[in-house]
């Protein structure tokens, strides 16, 4: 088991040797830590969309941006309009269970009902 242990550490190195290399900064080779995203809710990113489109209809009513200014920004090849100074956020939408087992689908749920109709049935329904 100690021969196991040895194998296992020098393979642990090498992973982290490549990631150092591949992600790593290039003057001190450390990989930086990043910070874990944070899952917003269906509910809580409608909510976030709703206030985002709000705050952008102001500043339009407030006349802070203009179509023309949207023109000459595709003009000048900027593509992206920035009113605001935030910058925008991902949200990270819940995968709950039910909706895995939505997509997945149940394949034995519908086994029960597909049962082939009996012969006396077809005959009646053939008259």
């Amino acid at each position: 088991m100690a021969k196991f242990n040895e194998v296992q550490k020098r393979k642990r190195a090498a992973i982290a040797e490549r990631k150092r290399l591949a992600h790593g900064d290039p003057v001190t080779a450390k990989l930086k830590a990043k910070q874990q995203t944070i899952p917003v809710s269906g509910k809580r990113k409608r909510k976030l969309l709703k206030k985002w489109r709000r705050d952008q209809k102001e500043v339009v009513e407030k006349g802070l941006v203009t179509m023309e200014d949207v023109e000459m920004a595709i003009a000048d090849g900027e593509g992206t309009l920035k009113v605001n100074s935030k910058t925008s956020t991902k949200f990270n939408v819940k995968k709950g269970l039910k909706l895995k087992q939505l997509k997945r689908g149940n394949p034995g749920k519908n086994k029960s009902k597909s049962k082939p109709a009996s012969a006396a049935s077809v005959d009646v329904m053939v008259e």
